[in-house]
């Protein structure tokens, strides 16, 4: 599997109300080789309390899929090859894919919720 390759894209969302939210995500693109890890960033700026992060993945030509949801309450979320952790302290958030697929290749979007 050496060979092959994943691409992904990063792109933000919001789904706040307040004009002072935002999500800032990085690095916006990466490609990684199959069976190696990779790790989105998102930071996030809210005047809400409890803030909810949801990461999603969109494959070329489908709707968005949700991935994991991670909140102040629940701030590491692990399924399977993909995991989060948030701060709310430092108002960031990762999403880690554990060893790459070629499948995993799409946009990555981290959206901000106030609830």
């Amino acid at each position: 599997m050496s060979g092959v390759m994943a691409k992904l894209k990063a792109l933000s969302g919001l789904t706040g109300h307040a004009q002072k939210d935002s999500v800032l995500q990085f690095p916006p693109e990466m490609t990684i080789q199959a069976g190696h890890n990779a790790t989105l960033n998102c930071n996030f700026s809210t005047s809400y309390d409890n803030p909810s992060i949801f990461w999603y993945q969109q494959h070329q030509t489908q709707s968005p899929q949700m991935l994991l949801w991670v909140y102040k309450w629940k701030p590491r979320v692990d399924s399977g090859r993909f995991f989060s952790a948030m701060s709310v302290e430092t108002s960031q958030v990762f999403l880690h894919v554990r060893d790459a697929e070629l499948q995993d290749s799409g946009a990555y979007f981290c959206a901000l919720s106030p609830h």
